[in-house]
């Protein structure tokens, strides 16, 4: 079995990166270092693999990539999809082009046919050109959200979804690092196809964001009308926006994409327009992170604008900023803008219990994860959509795309901004849920209301649900802990309300293995039994080295929505002041 210390020296003689080989050279001498990068091995999470950039098999490095490419070209031969070949991308993050094309021209080595995109481009970008080429695979260079000095590789497959168990166990299984892929095992760059990204930008604009006046959403001839008039919120209808691409990749393709939808051109905070991997004067490059958009609302209180949209830096999450009714910027939360979505797309598809002309409409499908709120999923109930809820991460949430392939894909979402509102790209996309909210917020404005007022709408149909989320930076072995002492010994009181029910779902009658713990809570203030309902997920993040917690409070029949919302977040609050805890003792 080869050491660390034999990997490194194996590592340093084909690494072809000055950068790492002289982290190499310079810490080589710390047992410390060696076992840190060197002792273990990068294993896919819940959006593939991500870690700080640095060398050795524990960080995000042109070898690791490399390796990666390689077994994922091994398991394309044995599944017999080589000859269908693999397109790659990547983003804007520093080193993110040089491990795409070590990749590319790896696979091509391999004689599978393989493109790449020319330039910097959105991750939703690859995911549709491998759905637009039939590609095989696709693999995308990129960490989304991660903290700037973070690098990461997203791996799709011929299903045009990110792979999920056990393809991605049998890609890890054959990630060799006995023989590391050397300078030598790359074809020349001019054996693999070169993608024009404006020719990529347009093919994904056309297949992905709908034109104006467009009905063809609608599955009843009721739906119809209710489409057609909702599309014909146009430029002179729909608000100005302030944009913010936060340094990534998303300002080309969005600014296409409004164009495409006749929507007014966004107003851009030009200092985050262009891509740039260093991420200046930003506290954090995700768009959820205190701080990260106040460059956008500054620019909006400037040009009196009352929209604010961000994507992350690879474009496919969405984040918005409204303005309350005191004129106070406000950041829906991923559970808030996820049910305005829902309920915009519900609205063009028509509901799910009616028939068209020519007999009984296609089922009308929607999926959401188990640690998102549930407000989407009453919502569906209410209108006739079957709403599925799945694992964390759109791998899970578009399978039952796959899985009901005589239905019409509705919506999906996660509360951690990620949505889809086509399926046209078979993961989230922040590029055309923008388009679709635009188009909602042109809609609501034309009968005098605003995002927060439809809110408050929904809530009074189907229930007022309040959601947090709250996350723990610490260790791996401290959350493996703590995860194995909420197993072991369960809390049977949190923040003095009593525990009733208790799921593991890494229990044998669990519905899909997940290092997930759910816990419902009895609020013994409730005036009366059963009135207000509690859920806590917890589970530790699939991208980053921190816990995850997730809070929902529901009061299915409110009689005063401000008073009720100040009672449900005072309830969240508290525990989630106790939840912390469970991190921080072990």
């Amino acid at each position: 079995m080869t050491t660390p210390a034999e990997l490194l020296d194996s590592w340093l003689e084909i690494d072809p990166d000055p950068a790492t080989r002289r982290a190499i050279e310079a810490e080589r001498h710390r047992a410390e270092w060696v076992q840190a990068q060197f002792g273990s091995v990068l294993r896919f999470g819940t959006a593939g693999m991500r870690a700080p950039a640095g060398p050795g098999p524990a960080g995000m490095n042109r070898v690791m990539v490399r390796v990666a490419a390689r077994a994922v070209g091994a398991e394309l031969v044995a599944a017999g999809l080589a000859s269908r070949g693999a397109v790659v991308g990547f983003d804007a993050r520093r080193g993110s082009a040089d491990m795409a094309f070590d990749a590319a021209q790896l696979l091509a080595a391999m004689g599978i046919p393989t493109a790449i995109i020319d330039g910097p481009a959105p991750t939703p970008l690859l995911a549709r050109q491998l759905l637009a080429r039939s590609a095989g695979a696709g693999l995308m260079i990129t960490a989304s959200h991660n903290p700037r000095d973070d690098n990461g590789l997203k791996v799709y497959w011929a299903d045009g979804t990110q792979i999920r168990p056990p393809l991605d166990q049998r890609i890890e299984a054959r990630m060799d690092l006995s023989s590391l892929p050397a300078d030598g095992d790359l074809a020349a760059r001019h054996e693999v196809e070169s993608l024009d990204v404006r020719a990529v930008i347009a093919e994904y604009v056309a297949a992905a964001i709908r034109p104006p006046g467009s009905d063809d959403l609608a599955t009843t001839p009721a739906a119809a009308s209710r489409a057609a008039t909702s599309a014909s919120t146009g430029a002179g209808d729909a608000p100005r926006v302030v944009y913010t691409a936060l340094c990534g990749v998303g300002a080309q393709t969005l600014g296409h994409a409004f164009a495409a939808a006749g929507l007014p051109p966004p107003i851009y905070v030009e200092h985050q327009r262009q891509p740039d991997g260093a991420f200046p004067r930003l506290p954090f490059p995700n768009p959820e992170e205190p701080g990260t958009l106040d460059d956008a609302m500054a620019l909006a209180d400037d040009h009196d604008v009352d929209l604010v949209f961000a994507n992350d830096p690879d474009a496919d999450r969405l984040a918005t900023t409204v303005r309350d009714g005191n004129g106070t910027w406000r950041q829906l939360s991923g559970d808030e803008l996820g049910v305005l979505l829902c309920d915009w797309m519900i609205g063009l598809h028509g509901n799910g219990n009616g028939s068209g002309s020519g007999g009984p409409a296609a089922p009308l499908i929607s999926a959401s994860s188990v640690v998102s709120g549930r407000m989407a999923e009453a919502l569906c109930a209410a209108r006739g959509v079957t709403h599925h809820r799945t694992l964390t991460g759109f791998k899970w949430i578009m399978a039952p795309r796959l899985a009901h392939p005589d239905a019409r894909w509705v919506f999906g979402y996660e509360e951690a901004l990620g949505y889809s509102v086509t399926d046209a790209v078979l993961d989230k996309d922040g590029i055309s849920a923008a388009v679709e909210f635009a188009r909602m917020a042109g809609a609501l404005a034309a009968r005098g209301v605003g995002p927060l007022e439809r809110l408050d709408e929904l809530a009074a149909e189907v229930g007022l649900h309040v959601t947090s989320a709250l996350s723990v930076r610490v260790g791996a072995e401290q959350i493996a802990a703590a995860m194995a002492v909420l197993r072991a010994d369960p809390p049977r009181t949190i923040a003095g309300h009593p525990v009733t029910k208790i799921a593991d779902w890494l229990a044998a009658d669990a519905p899909h293995p997940a290092d997930l713990i759910e816990l419902t809570l009895m609020p013994v203030a409730a005036a009366t039994p059963g009135e207000t309902q509690v859920r806590i997920c917890i589970r530790p993040s699939g991208t980053e080295p921190k816990a995850k917690i997730y809070l929902e409070a529901v009061s299915p029949n409110p009689d005063d929505l401000l008073a009720d919302r100040h009672r449900l977040q005072a309830l969240l609050d508290a525990i989630a002041g106790e939840a912390m805890v469970w991190f921080t003792r072990v």
